[in-house]
């Protein structure tokens, strides 16, 4: 599933609750969500990385990936600072450097800048007590799976060159924010709707919900 900003605020449900963003965070814009969700994904995809688990051709599509989202990253800070009428305080001989780190496998400290520019511009979510979506918005996630994301993401494609994975294991084996960043970073509208996000807010909760619960949630 592929996703293009500028999109709205996803809801993530957690548990009986929902995440949103805060207001603080809404304020911020899409450009600084969509270097927030990367920052995170680029800390799981490291972490991916290191694992013995993950598979030759899985280890192939991660290098190439981090080394795209390395490279643009300094446009995405310059994009969310601009967007905020800030001035960036990272120089860009640290993006050089977060480079030449992955260059020569220093993954440790690399791991540890990215989470320091994370903490700098976090994906923040906080949870809103009491809301609660109803059986048919979970009915029209399963829709949404079945007719725009199972055809690639239903586990067959996960030993190919750019793997596909199960979203719903994927969902059980991340964090939820992580979950909700790679999310974030991976849908794509469709001509139709230019190229955005076609889904609203609760849609996307809905979906995500769906993926980690397999089941409607319902909250009495």
């Amino acid at each position: 599933m592929k996703i293009l900003l500028p999109f709205a605020v996803v809801l993530l449900l957690l548990g009986t609750c929902f995440f949103i963003d805060v207001p603080g965070a809404f304020a911020k814009g899409e450009h600084y969500r969509r270097l927030a969700a990367n920052l995170l994904v680029l800390q799981g995809d490291l972490r991916q990385l290191v694992e013995r688990s993950t598979s030759v051709k899985h280890l192939q599509s991660l290098h190439g990936r981090i080394e795209e989202k390395l490279a643009v990253l300094e446009l995405l800070v310059r994009y969310a600072n601009q967007e905020n009428l800030l001035i960036s305080k990272d120089s860009p001989e640290s993006f050089h450097k977060l480079k030449r780190l992955f260059v020569s496998e220093n993954f440790f400290e690399l791991e540890n800048d990215l989470d320091r520019l994370s903490k700098k511009y976090p994906l923040l979510l906080s949870p809103v007590l009491h809301s609660g979506l109803t059986t048919e918005y979970f009915k029209q996630a399963e829709k949404i799976h079945q007719s725009l994301c199972s055809g690639c993401h239903s586990g067959a494609l996960s030993e190919s060159a750019v793997p596909a994975f199960d979203l719903f294991s994927q969902s059980r084996t991340m964090s939820r924010r992580e979950f909700a960043a790679r999310i974030l970073t991976g849908l794509r509208g469709d001509q139709l709707t230019s190229l955005e996000n076609p889904f609203t807010d609760t849609e996307l909760s809905a979906l995500i919900s769906y993926y980690r619960n397999s089941v409607p949630v319902e909250i009495n």
